[in-house]
C-alpha cells in the first residue's frame, strides 16, 4: 500500500501551493481537492499536472468543492436540475482525465434525501456511467449525514450495481457515523478503490496516524483481506497537525506497519 497526502490537509491554502509542499516533502502520490470553479480551467489544471510530472508524482484522486451541493443537484427530485448538475460534473471528469486521476470522490445524497432507494441507485449509476465515459471511476465515500453513513446503503449499492459500486473508505467519517470502521470495510468489501486515513483519540477524531490511540494493524489487515492494496491517503484538517513533519512522520509510521502485514 502506498501512502499519499491530500492537498486538503493545507486548506485554505491554494491547491497549487499545498501540492508544492507535499511534493517537496517527498510524497509521490497525491489527492487534489479543487476549491473553486476557476480551478477547473484547463490552464490551471495543466499547471498542477506539470508540477506532478516534474516531481515524478501521480494524482490518485480528485475531490470536488461542490460535494455539499450533490444532494441539491445530482440527487434532486427535479430532473432538469439533476441533468444540469451532471453537466456541471462533466467538468470534474474532464479535470480528472486531464490530471490522469482515475478516481473522483462522491459524497452523494444526504441521509434525508427525497429519492427512494431505487431512484437513488439509478441516479448513482448514471453518474458512474458518465464518469466512466471519461475514464474516471466515481467512488462513493462514507460520510456522516449522507446516505452513505448507513451500512445498508453501502450494501444496497454493491448488491444492486455490482461492478459499478465503488467506494472511498474514510476512517474518521466511520467514527462520525458511529460505526466500527471494520464494519464499514466489510460492507464495502472488494469495491474499495481509495482510502482516507487519519487517527483519533478520546477527544479529537482527526489526527495524524501514530498520534492517536488507534491500532492500525487490524484495520490494515482488514483492508488487505478484502483485496485492497491501493493508496492510504492522509486526509486531515489544517488544525489537526503542526507542520509537514507531522505528515512525514505519519507516512513513516504507516509504511512501517504495511511492510509487516
Amino acid at each position: 500500500m502506498e501512502i499519499g497526502a491530500s492537498t486538503s490537509n493545507f486548506y485554505p491554502e491554494q491547491p497549487e501551493t499545498a501540492l508544492k509542499q507535499i511534493l517537496d516533502a517527498g510524497f509521490r502520490t497525491v489527492e487534489i481537492f479543487l476549491n473553486a470553479p476557476s480551478e477547473l480551467k484547463p490552464s490551471f489544471v495543466d499547471d498542477l499536472k506539470r508540477q506532478c510530472d516534474d516531481a515524478g508524482a501521480r494524482v490518485a484522486a480528485i475531490h470536488p468543492f461542490s460535494s455539499f451541493l450533490e444532494p441539491f443537484f445530482l440527487f434532486s427530485p427535479y430532473q432538469r436540475r439533476a441533468d444540469d448538475g451532471l453537466d456541471m460534473y462533466k467538468l470534474f471528469f474532464e479535470t480528472a482525465a486531464r490530471l490522469e486521476a482515475p478516481i473522483m470522490v462522491l459524497h452523494g445524497d444526504k441521509a434525508a434525501g427525497h429519492l427512494d432507494e431505487e431512484a437513488y441507485l439509478k441516479r448513482y449509476e448514471r453518474i458512474f456511467d458518465t464518469g466512466a465515459a471519461y475514464g474516471v471511476t466515481v467512488a462513493q465515500e462514507n460520510v456522516v449525514r449522507f446516505r452513505s453513513e448507513s451500512l445498508d446503503t453501502l450494501r444496497a449499492l454493491r448488491r444492486s450495481l455490482g461492478e459499478k459500486a465503488k467506494f472511498v473508505f474514510d476512517f474518521k467519517q466511520s467514527g462520525r457515523c458511529g460505526l466500527d470502521p471494520e464494519a464499514v470495510i466489510e460492507a464495502m468489501g472488494d469495491a474499495i478503490v481509495h482510502v482516507h486515513i487519519s487517527d483519533r483519540n478520546d477527544t479529537v477524531d482527526c489526527l495524524p496516524p501514530g498520534r492517536g490511540n488507534r491500532d492500525f494493524t487490524p484495520l490494515l489487515r482488514k483492508l488487505r483481506a478484502v483485496g485492497y492494496d491501493g493508496v492510504l491517503m492522509l486526509e486531515l484538517y489544517r488544525g489537526n497537525f503542526a507542520d509537514m513533519g507531522d505528515l512525514c512522520r505519519a507516512k513513516d509510521y504507516l509504511e512501517e506497519i504495511t511492510c509487516h502485514l
